[in-house]
C-alpha cells in the first residue's frame, strides 16, 4: 500500500509542472475572455485542481482558461513567406545547437515566461553568431519585477503571455522596472514563486541588462497549410518562437515514457475542451508524408530535462492546438557588450604537493574585438588576480603549486575591456592522499614527511 501511495505522489509531482495561460490579452486583438475574479484563496498556485474537472488534467491551470470561440479575430503577422526545406531545427543547425537546455518551471504556471526567455536566448546566440554561448536569463526577474506581464491579476505563477513578458521587460516606465531587457539567471536565481521580492536581485542588476529589439503577437487560429507556412518562416528566417497549445493528461504522460527524439506525439483529432492552458517553444518542424496532417513540430518546454527528450518533445502539425498564437523576439547585436565565453581550462587533474603544474586557459568574446583578461581562484586561499590581456581564443598559460593534499576545484573566469566578466568555468584537481603504512620506521617517515618535500616525493604522499 505504502508503495503505491508513492508511486501516486511521484506521478502527481511530476505533473506538477504544467504551466497556465489564463490572461487577460492586448485589447487591440480584439479577445475577450470570460475569467471569474480569482484569488488566493480560489487559485494556490500550490494546489491541484480536481482531477473530475476535465479540464484540469491533474495540472495546474486556471478555472477559466482562454476558451477558442468567436470572440477571437485572427491575424498574421506580416512577414515573407519563405521556400523552406522539409526539415529544419535550431538544435542541429550547421552542425550546431543554438538552443539553450530545458529548464524546469517547478510548481509554479510560469510556462509563459520561460518560454518567453526560451525563445530569447536562442535569439541572442543567432544574433550574434556565436552557438556556444553559454546564456541563461532570469524567469524570476519578470515574475517578481514585472507582475505587469502576467494576467489581470498581477499573479505570474496564475498565468500570462510570452508578449506580456517581452513587452513589459521592453518597457522603461515604472512598469518596467524602468529599464529595457532581461538580466542574467545568476543574478536573479529561480524560486517558482511570484512572491519573491525584487529586491531579491543582485544589486548590479541595471550593468547586465540584455536589451529586447522589438516583440509581437499573432492569434493565427486553426491549423492549416497557410498557418504552417507563416510558423515555419517565422523560425526559419528569425529564430524560435513562443506558442501556445492545450496540454493534456495523454500528452504529458506520452513524453514522459517517450525519450527518443524521433517519436512524436500525434494529434487525437479531438477538441479537448477548446482551450489554450500551456506555453512553450517551437524551433523547428519536419515534415512526413507517412504522418497524417503531414509532419510534426520540434518544440521546447519547461518541465526539465527527464521530460521528452531531454526536455524537448515533438507533436504532430494541428495536435492541442499548438500555433494557434504565437509570439516572437528581437534582439540587436550592437545594443549590448556580450562577455567572453566560460574559459576552458586544460592541464593535469592529479599529482603530487609541492609539484609546478602548468594550466592553459581559452575563452572567447562573442563580439569579436575585444581582449580579454583571466582570473583563477586556485581553492587553497589563493589566486592568479586579473591578469592578461590576450587576443579572443588565444591561449594564456598560468603556473600553479598546491603545498597539501587534498582535492581542488579551479575556477577560472574571463573578463573583456569593457569589464564584462563570464561564468566560472571549473577544473577539479586531486592530491593523492596520504598512503597507509603498516611498518612502525614507515609510519615515523610519514609523520615528517611535510618537514622534507623530497621525503614526500618519494613516498608518493
Amino acid at each position: 500500500m505504502k508503495k503505491i501511495l508513492a508511486i501516486i505522489i511521484v506521478e502527481i509531482l511530476m505533473l506538477s509542472g504544467s504551466g497556465i495561460f489564463g490572461t487577460v490579452l492586448s485589447e487591440q486583438n480584439n479577445i475577450t475572455i470570460s475569467n471569474s475574479n480569482l484569488s488566493e484563496e480560489t487559485c494556490d498556485c500550490e494546489a491541484f485542481m480536481s482531477v473530475d474537472n476535465p479540464h484540469s488534467y491533474g495540472y495546474f491551470v486556471m478555472k477559466e482558461p482562454l476558451y477558442i470561440d468567436d470572440s477571437i479575430v485572427f491575424d498574421s503577422p506580416k512577414h515573407v513567406i519563405a521556400n523552406t526545406p522539409d526539415e529544419f531545427s535550431w538544435k542541429d543547425f550547421e552542425g550546431k545547437d543554438w538552443m539553450t537546455p530545458a529548464k524546469s518551471q517547478g510548481a509554479c504556471g510560469s510556462c509563459w515566461d520561460f518560454a518567453a526567455h526560451g525563445a530569447l536566448e536562442s535569439i541572442v546566440k543567432i544574433r550574434e553568431e556565436a552557438p556556444d554561448l553559454s546564456i541563461d536569463l532570469s524567469e524570476q526577474y519578470v515574475l517578481s519585477c514585472l507582475p505587469a506581464a502576467a494576467n489581470h491579476y498581477g499573479q505570474g505563477c496564475y498565468g500570462g503571455t510570452p508578449y506580456g513578458a517581452f513587452y513589459y521587460m521592453m518597457d522603461t516606465s515604472p512598469e518596467g522596472n524602468n529599464a529595457n531587457g532581461a538580466i542574467p539567471e545568476s543574478c536573479f536565481p529561480y524560486k517558482a514563486s511570484h512572491n519573491v521580492p525584487c529586491s531579491d536581485k543582485c544589486e548590479n542588476w541595471e550593468d547586465l541588462l540584455v536589451p529586447i529589439l522589438n516583440c509581437s503577437e499573432s492569434y493565427l487560429g486553426f491549423d492549416s497549410p497557410e498557418n504552417r507556412a507563416i510558423i515555419k518562416s517565422l523560425i526559419y528566417q528569425n529564430g524560435p518562437i513562443a506558442a501556445a497549445m492545450n496540454v493534456t493528461s495523454d500528452f504529458t504522460n506520452f513524453w514522459s515514457n517517450h525519450h527518443d527524439p524521433n517519436d512524436y506525439f500525434p494529434d487525437p483529432h479531438a477538441p479537448w475542451g477548446e482551450m489554450l492552458n500551456h506555453i512553450i517553444v517551437i524551433l523547428g518542424w519536419k515534415n512526413d508524408s507517412s504522418i497524417t496532417n503531414g509532419g510534426y513540430w520540434i518544440c521546447k518546454n519547461s518541465w526539465g530535462t527527464t521530460w521528452g527528450y531531454q526536455g524537448f518533445f515533438n507533436i504532430e502539425y494541428g495536435a492541442l492546438f499548438t500555433g494557434f498564437y504565437i509570439s516572437t523576439v528581437d534582439y540587436d547585436p550592437e545594443s549590448y557588450d556580450l562577455p567572453p565565453t566560460i574559459p576552458t581550462i586544460d592541464g593535469p587533474n592529479k599529482g603530487l604537493p609541492g609539484n609546478e603544474y602548468i594550466y592553459t586557459l581559452k575563452s572567447e568574446d562573442p563580439d569579436g574585438d575585444d581582449e580579454l583578461y583571466y582570473y583563477v581562484d586556485w581553492d587553497d586561499d589563493t589566486n592568479s588576480g586579473w591578469f592578461g590581456p590576450f587576443n579572443s581564443g588565444e591561449e594564456a598559460t598560468i603556473n600553479h603549486t598546491w603545498s597539501s593534499r587534498g582535492k581542488y576545484v579551479v575556477k577560472a573566469k574571463a573578463k573583456d575591456t569593457n569589464d564584462a566578466e563570464s561564468e566560472w568555468g571549473k577544473l577539479i584537481v586531486t592530491m593523492p592522499r596520504s598512503r597507509v603504512f603498516s611498518s612502525p620506521f614507515l609510519k615515523f617517515l610519514q609523520s615528517i614527511s611535510n618537514i622534507f618535500p623530497l621525503l614526500q616525493r618519494i613516498l608518493g604522499l
